[in-house]
């Protein structure tokens, strides 16, 4: 096994002091709370890429985004790290990429009414094509494509789009979101997705082509939830989420150690793995984060639940602005936040699926069962007896 890459002078002395120092405090972006402020800062990212004129010989309208789809256990709580014990289907995860890459085209200042949606395979990704709006926020952008969750089957599409209709260009941008195929290598299974000899050089190629303008993925490091004989963890593993906001800096990764409360901290910062600022750093440099930011980093005193909870800071936050994000994205946490500060009209109410409405449900203490126009009844009699008993 290589040994981890020699670490700049300093190393531990920083990413200490980064522990010590609040989120709120430090040089770095806070870490995401929630989908909407993901998608936020992934769709500002790509915009000060576009802009910037110290990027104006490299950007070419190919990006790419790693983004943690609020799915699964984040679905109700998008800071939790700990799996659920059924995964969720194929199709709903899909739905939800969808639903980010529609957020992140409106962010953009694309025009979602007039999106269109294509499957890239039977069994791969999607791709959403939708025009600038009046509003657009990207120079010289016409039409933008976003591609989610696209696998290896997916690259003779993607590549099509590109050669035969100029996707992937400064005036028809083109954006691979949280990609599925296994490039091989470090961190990889050692088989490639992309095949052997030329036909994986050819892939590799048109996959380097495209420049990370933003990611937010998880690590886990250690024994980070192995359990004891008593129930209490092991070890000092952790789980990290990783933040590449752009490649004007040496160390363009912000590590940030997790809680089981929903806490976080900013343990140091990295260089990408491998050329250019396209790959995650090492997971032996990420370790060695956590052992020099010691047992404070660790997940198991980081999971004390003495943090405010996220649905207690979400709550003061929608207090203050008054409005809440797209509701489809919007994980359980943040519905009861909503909820609880009274910004939910019965207007809002109306507008919501299934899903929203359950997750509703379950802040209200409601039955869940029935048909969408039912809980929506249930859940405006729930608010307007809150709102009645308020005024005793």
């Amino acid at each position: 096994k290589c040994p981890p890459r020699a670490r700049a002078p300093g190393a531990r002395a920083r990413a200490l002091t980064a522990l010590a120092s609040s989120s709120s405090s430090s040089s770095s972006s806070p870490i995401p709370q929630t989908a909407s402020a993901m998608l936020a800062s992934a769709s500002a990212s790509l915009v000060a890429l576009a802009s910037s004129s110290a990027s104006a010989s490299s950007y070419t309208g190919r990006l790419s985004m790693s983004l943690l789809l609020p799915i699964e256990q984040r679905r109700s709580d998008f800071t939790q790290t700990e799996a659920i014990d059924y995964p969720e289907s194929d199709t709903r995860i899909l739905q939800t990429a969808v639903d980010c890459a529609n957020v992140l085209l409106q962010n953009l200042g694309c025009d979602t009414a007039e999106a269109s949606l294509k499957r890239l395979s039977e069994d791969g990704g999607a791709i959403v094509f939708a025009p600038v709006g009046a509003k657009s926020k990207v120079p010289g952008a016409q039409r933008i494509a976003v591609a989610v969750l696209p696998n290896a089957d997916d690259l003779p599409a993607l590549k099509r789009y590109a050669e035969n209709d100029q996707w992937g260009t400064k005036t028809k941008p083109m954006i691979l979101v949280t990609p599925q195929w296994n490039p091989g290598g470090e961190g990889y299974n050692v088989v490639s997705d992309f095949g052997f000899g030329p036909w994986r050089a050819a892939n590799e190629k048109f996959v380097d082509s495209f420049s990370l303008a933003y990611a937010l993925v998880e690590r886990r490091i250690g024994a980070a939830s192995t359990l004891d004989a008593t129930g209490d963890n092991m070890g000092r593993g952790g789980v990290a989420r990783l933040v590449f906001e752009g490649s004007a800096s040496n160390e363009p990764w912000s590590v940030w150690a997790m809680g089981g409360d929903g806490s976080s901290a900013l343990i140091g910062t990295l260089a990408s793995s491998g050329a250019g600022n396209n790959k995650p750093p090492p997971y032996a440099e990420i370790e060695q984060l956590f052992r020099d930011a010691g047992t404070a980093a660790s997940l198991r005193t980081r999971r004390s639940g003495q943090a405010r909870s996220l649905e207690d800071k979400l709550e003061a936050k929608v207090g203050e602005s008054g409005s809440v994000a797209d509701w489809s994205l919007m994980s359980t946490a943040e519905v009861a936040a909503a909820l609880r500060a009274g910004t939910v009209t019965s207007g809002d109410v109306a507008s919501w699926n299934k899903d929203v409405c359950r997750k509703a449900c379950d802040a209200l203490d409601l039955s869940s069962a029935g048909k969408v126009e039912a809980l929506r009844e249930r859940i405006v009699a729930a608010m307007e007896k809150e709102t009645s008993e308020a005024k005793k």
